[in-house]
């Protein structure tokens, strides 16, 4: 089922078939370099990561759905949400050879205005390592902005966050 559709992009849920394009995804050095400690996924962290975005959609509503190009159907990565002690986390994560087309920004646009339109989220967090500069860019784009610096995995983590445009009803 669709979750959202933009111009290149159908964000759906996860399937039995997305697990070797996403550990395709998450076994790349490229990718992974900004990712808690930067090691590449082995195959079964993949499938926990899958299995865990499955169970958070059913407790929640959403989860980090899976990105499907329209053009070819091929899975280019994932963006959404996951619970967090101060509101929802937005995340995004983009295989190495769709970088740098605006695919990022166009799922994450998306899903930050799903967030506040149809879960009413009244903020969002996003967490870049400080290093990836390309996220930090998404996460401004999306109107985010940045609270806070953190250490997570020994590295330094930049905390971005957005308010919801609506007040509260």
């Amino acid at each position: 089922m669709h979750i959202l559709e933009t111009e290149r992009l159908i964000l759906r849920r996860w399937t039995a078939d997305d697990e070797a394009p996403c550990h395709a995804i998450c076994s790349d050095p490229l990718v992974m370099q900004y990712v808690a400690d930067g090691a590449c996924w082995s195959l079964e962290t993949t499938r926990q990561f899958i299995e865990e975005a499955i169970s958070i959609e059913r407790r929640y509503g959403y989860c980090r759905w899976p990105m499907i190009l329209k053009a070819d159907g091929c899975l280019a990565g994932f963006c959404g949400f996951t619970p967090a002690a101060d509101g929802a986390e937005m995340g995004w994560r983009l295989a190495s050879r769709y970088w740098g087309r605006g695919l990022a920004t166009e799922a994450a646009r998306a899903v930050l205005a799903y967030g506040f339109d149809r879960l009413a989220f009244r903020r969002v967090i996003a967490t870049v390592q400080s290093a990836n500069g390309p996220s930090h860019r998404v996460a401004e784009k999306l109107g985010m902005t940045l609270e806070r610096t953190i250490q997570r995995n020994g590295r330094e983590v930049l905390v971005f966050a957005a308010t919801s445009p609506s007040p509260p009803e």
